[in-house]
């Protein structure tokens, strides 16, 4: 008759009893998360979300008219959001205040598109954004860029399907109340 190895069945248990408490561990977690992350609707139709989590907060608003601008950026006369149904831009924000410090980081987005040729759009942009690095891509697209301290602003141009679709994008700290 064999001895069976007493080690073994030992070093199961304990393996077994380690992922228990791990996932024991994650599921309280996740309990505790779960019941501080707080979601707030607001505007008519719920267009705009906030989330409190522990460790900041993220917001989401969405703008349904076309001509706001985004970031200082100045909206191309008679441009209209690309797709009707969606409007005009979003903001997405993070904020956090951890050690006593206010952090936190936004993105705003617009896309618009219009009759008028790339070129005619871009010659608009490069009068009324005259400081703004310009670069012509292979594709034929036209990127505009401004970066100050931390803050990016960026204009796309591009024709598709007959229309030029002008991106308009901020990248940075958000801004404040």
């Amino acid at each position: 008759m064999r001895v069976r190895d007493a080690r073994r069945g030992g070093v199961l248990f304990g393996l077994l009893m380690t992922a228990l408490a791990v996932v024991c561990l994650l599921v309280a977690f996740g309990i505790y998360v779960a019941s501080r992350v707080v979601v707030r609707h607001n505007g008519q139709d719920g267009g705009d979300v906030s989330i409190d989590l522990p460790g900041g907060s993220f917001s989401i608003r969405a703008h349904d008219h076309a001509g706001s601008n985004v970031a200082g950026v100045p909206t191309y006369p008679g441009a209209r959001p690309a797709h009707e149904e969606s409007g005009g831009n979003a903001v997405f924000e993070w904020n956090s205040n951890r050690d006593g410090q206010e952090k936190g980081f936004a993105v705003s987005a617009s896309d618009l598109v219009t009759d008028d040729s790339p070129d005619k759009v871009a010659a608009w942009y490069r009068q009324q954004l005259p400081n703004w690095i310009i670069e012509k891509k292979w594709d034929g697209e036209i990127h505009m860029e401004l970066r100050d301290g931390g803050y990016q602003r960026i204009v796309s141009i591009r024709e598709r399907n007959g229309r030029t679709h002008i991106g308009v994008a901020a990248v940075g700290r958000p801004a404040s109340n």
